[in-house]
């Protein structure tokens, strides 16, 4: 007999009741942000990059953020970088390797 854990998967496609979170970073200030609503005011917080942040790495870093604030509840993030949505999609079902880029490790 063999079992198998079936997993309740954390990335859905659809809208879920709970906070959204907006993220966008910027290649030539070499920072990130989210912004999202509390009741009737909206919030941010943005974070510096490093010096050797491509326009990707700031995007992620972004919504890790918003993962690591959030990581106890619903959340929606909105994000308009496909790379970074690519991988949010595909991250539950990969085999961890070390990448090549080192600033991810750090992500």
């Amino acid at each position: 007999l063999k079992q198998r854990w079936i997993q309740q998967p954390k990335v859905v496609q659809k809208p879920l009741e709970g906070l959204t979170v907006f993220t966008d970073a910027g290649k030539q200030q070499k920072k990130a942000a989210c912004t999202w609503q509390e009741g009737s005011s909206w919030k941010s917080h943005t974070m510096d990059g490093d010096v050797h942040d491509s326009l990707q790495t700031l995007e992620l870093t972004a919504v890790a953020w918003a993962l690591t604030r959030w990581h106890d509840q619903a959340l929606n993030i909105v994000s308009d970088s496909l790379y970074v949505v690519g991988i949010v999609q595909r991250i539950e079902d990969v085999l961890i390797k070390p990448p090549i880029n080192q600033r991810l490790c750090q992500l």
